[in-house]
């Protein structure tokens, strides 16, 4: 087996997020790449994308889902909304979609659980029909189906993970007021081809330790919402492929022909800064973070407290994040140093602007502390110039 060094594996995990001087042609390369881009606040795809890319027409990608072209507005992993390269789309509903449907089909919380499945495949079929004439807000199809009533939520996620309904058109760029609308018509010319389970998740696994490896079963079976058991059992059929390692007390496993890639990795000389989004992809392919983020500033990223999330507030006391929010493993917008988090950023307002507001947790030089503010004002810059003005109304 080839020789690699952590530092070696860890910088590959980033060469592979278009972080380095791999640079992927625009926004469509990325999403189609990174297999889901996530999407819980609606500008979260934007500022992902901006990280890796730099600067880009926003506008043209509001576009493009919000008419059906290219990408996608839709759940997946973990019931999360995610921005996606049509092309992935069959793949994902197919690996993904059966556990979330399960995951709807027994909400008790909305007492789906108490409807029986005959009523379920009545309602479906109600909001599949009012959606023929063409997409329709949550509000219109309450009215247009209203035995379904306090069910059509419900009805629309269970849709959702059968791949035959996505969000569609919104008011602006940050607006979750939207539309649904039957995938098939919104997209034209596609057709969902529906893969069996099992194959779906071997060939999803393999995407994720291609992608994101080195990444334990833990991380593999959090970011897919499946049992241990199913990801040691798929991980099995993969050994041709997938190697395991060692990293402190943890089994992890990445492409053996992505170990060599590791191995030969020269690591970067000079500095390097990023501001990932609140919510980034990245960090929500892991459940074991420890690779990039210091346990001591953890409780930064993932306050327990929510009235430190908006503006960021470099002096309050943080504790460690509740249980909830270890089981969700949300994490705020990061800043990042030579590949590790050392900081966070929040967006205040500024009079009709946004601002960005940083903290720091870790030690930087005061050259790296302007190259911090240098990649803020660029960040800056985007946010009031390409997000703004698609973001009002």
């Amino acid at each position: 087996m080839v020789e690699v060094t952590i530092e070696q594996l860890r910088w590959n995990q980033l060469r592979k997020q278009f972080l380095l001087d791999e640079k992927p042609t625009d926004f469509y390369e990325v999403a189609k790449a990174q297999l889901g881009l996530h999407s819980t606040d609606y500008w979260t795809p934007y500022l992902s994308v901006w990280s890796r890319l730099g600067d880009y027409d926003a506008k043209k990608v509001f576009e493009s889902i919000d008419n059906g072209k290219e990408i996608v507005r839709t759940h997946a992993f973990r019931t999360t909304l995610h921005v996606m390269y049509i092309d992935n789309l069959s793949l994902i509903i197919s690996a993904t979609g059966p556990s979330l449907f399960r995951a709807y089909r027994t909400d008790k919380y909305r007492k789906v659980d108490q409807l029986s499945d005959k009523q379920i495949e009545n309602m479906i079929n109600q909001v599949k029909s009012a959606l023929e004439d063409g997409p329709l807000r949550t509000s219109e199809l309450k009215k247009a189906v209203p035995k379904v009533g306090k069910h059509v939520r419900s009805a629309l996620l269970m849709l959702m993970a059968k791949g035959e309904v996505v969000r569609a058109k919104a008011n602006h760029a940050r607006s979750n007021l939207t539309s649904y609308a039957l995938l098939e018509k919104w997209v034209k010319g596609f057709k969902l081809e529906v893969i069996e389970e099992h194959e779906a998740i071997t060939q999803l696994i393999r995407c994720h330790i291609e992608r994101f490896g080195p990444v334990s079963v833990d991380d593999i079976a959090w970011w897919l919402r499946q049992t241990k058991t199913t990801v040691k059992n798929v991980l099995h059929e993969l050994e041709e492929d997938v190697i395991s390692i060692e990293i402190g007390d943890s089994s992890k496993f990445m492409l053996k022909d992505d170990m060599e890639i590791a191995a030969s990795l020269a690591l970067p000389t000079e500095d390097r800064v990023w501001f990932l989004p609140y919510e980034d992809h990245f960090l929500k392919a892991f459940i074991d973070r420890s690779m990039f983020i210091e346990e001591a500033i953890q409780p930064n990223l993932s306050p327990a407290d929510k009235k430190h999330f908006w503006p960021s507030d470099p002096d309050a006391y943080r504790k460690m994040p509740s249980k909830g929010v270890r089981a969700t493993g949300e994490v705020r917008p990061s800043i990042w140093l030579n590949g590790r988090v050392i900081g966070r950023w929040e967006m205040d307002d500024e009079g009709g602007s946004k601002k960005v507001v940083t903290s720091l947790y870790s030690e930087a030089t005061k050259q790296q502390e302007n190259e911090i503010e240098q990649v803020k004002n660029q960040l800056e810059e985007f946010i009031n110039s390409s997000l703004m003005p698609i973001s009002g109304g």
